[in-house]
């Protein structure tokens, strides 16, 4: 919203709508899960979704006044789709998958790594910016995210169809 206002520019209601805009990625995202999850297979779904998390992130900084605010309503859309398909696959896994007894303490460890991370890239986002300008950030940052998702589709997980339903026998 920073770069949207200081940067752009733009109006408090028109943040509003392209914000709104962008999370409507985020409902449709829901909606499609557990059909793309069934007609597609679980382990593609999630590479799927990873595909809309990642890549479209580098079109939040192709950002400008009139048309051009376009790329980030888009890339936001993309990216609410992607980790909404993502999040409702990949939270069905883990509760199949993991044992009961273990399961708040995966569910906890998942939290902590995922959203542990986002005071440190609001900090490493800040010093770039004071650095070297929001928009540098803005890029650097959405550029990290399209890369991110990249390790599922070098990874195992891209041979497979499905998720595995319950730990290997060992």
């Amino acid at each position: 919203m920073v770069f949207l206002v200081r940067e752009l520019r733009l109006e408090p209601g028109l943040v509003g709508v392209l914000i709104a805009v962008m999370s409507a990625g985020g409902i449709i995202g829901a909606l499609l899960a557990t059909t793309l999850g069934r007609r597609c297979g679980t382990a593609r779904a999630v590479l799927i979704a990873a595909a809309f998390t990642g890549p479209p992130a580098l079109l939040i900084p192709l950002a400008a006044p009139g048309v051009g605010l376009a790329w980030p309503a888009l890339g936001g859309l993309l990216i609410g789709l992607g980790v909404a398909i993502g999040n409702v696959v990949k939270g069905a896994f883990r509760q199949t998958y993991t044992p009961h007894h273990l399961l708040g303490r995966v569910t906890v460890s998942m939290h902590l790594l995922n959203y542990g991370t986002i005071p440190l890239a609001a900090l490493l986002a800040g010093a770039i910016g004071a650095r070297y300008g929001v928009s540098t950030a803005i890029f650097v940052m959405t550029a990290w995210l399209a890369l991110t998702p990249s390790i599922l589709f070098i990874g195992p997980i891209r041979r497979r169809r499905d998720l595995p339903a319950a730990p290997a026998a060992s």
